[in-house]
């Protein structure tokens, strides 16, 4: 039931944000199909260049090396220089590059985080599916940190919180911004626990208060 309109607004004003490289960046879009041609053309709008499966496949052979890494050459660059080194050519300026990808990229180098102007775009069948693919993705890579979910539905939000293994869960808004804590009630950091779900020792967006050494004196009781 998301607003597809503010939702790509959203992801394209976020990604574009310093070429991709804040690792709280959206990295990978899931969509349920029932939305999904309505949310691409809104990327489209939005600035975003939805890739055709000939443009993904020469986005992915510019952007990783053969062992899957993301190459040096990419972090944080335009997707303007991304798209003009695979020969991704639209009218307007691109701002980020929509890779619409199969279930069988979930655990790839598709499905992992991309310091660069690049999404990924999984499709699936209902909120179920939906769930159980954004646990995979956060498992690929990127488990404790941050997740967004766009829907108008309370309930679905609630359970979308309590399922996903992330310290931040954002409610139809940007990640780059939403994770360091504009326009919400998260404490304003550019440091971000990943809790034991990410090896850390706290969740928390980090500011002097995790940093205080706390004497205490302890009396028997």
């Amino acid at each position: 039931d998301a607003d597809p309109a503010a939702a790509a607004a959203a992801v394209v004003e976020s990604k574009a944000f310093d070429h991709g490289i804040i690792c709280g960046s959206e990295d990978n879009l899931v969509v349920e199909a029932n939305v999904a041609g309505p949310f691409q053309a809104a990327l489209e709008r939005a600035g975003a260049a939805v890739c055709t499966p000939e443009e993904t496949a020469r986005v992915a052979a510019a952007a990783f090396d053969p062992d899957g890494h993301l190459r040096r050459e990419v972090l944080g660059q335009p997707a303007s220089a991304i798209a003009d080194a695979a020969g991704v050519r639209r009218d307007g300026p691109v701002r980020v590059l929509v890779l619409p990808v199969a279930m069988d990229q979930l655990d790839g180098p598709l499905g992992r985080e991309k310091l660069a102007p690049l999404l990924s775009l999984f499709t699936v069948e209902g909120t179920g599916q939906g769930v159980e693919v954004c646990k995979r993705l956060l498992a690929n890579q990127g488990a404790g940190h941050t997740a967004v979910i766009h829907t108008g539905d309370q309930a679905l939000q609630q359970r979308f919180a309590e399922e996903v293994p992330a310290s931040r869960v954002l409610v139809n808004g940007p990640a780059t911004h939403g994770c360091i804590g504009v326009g919400n009630g998260l404490t304003p950091s550019l440091t971000l626990g990943c809790g034991t779900f990410g090896g850390n020792s706290t969740t928390d967006n980090v500011t002097y208060t995790n940093l205080l050494n706390v004497k205490r004196l302890a009396r028997p009781v």
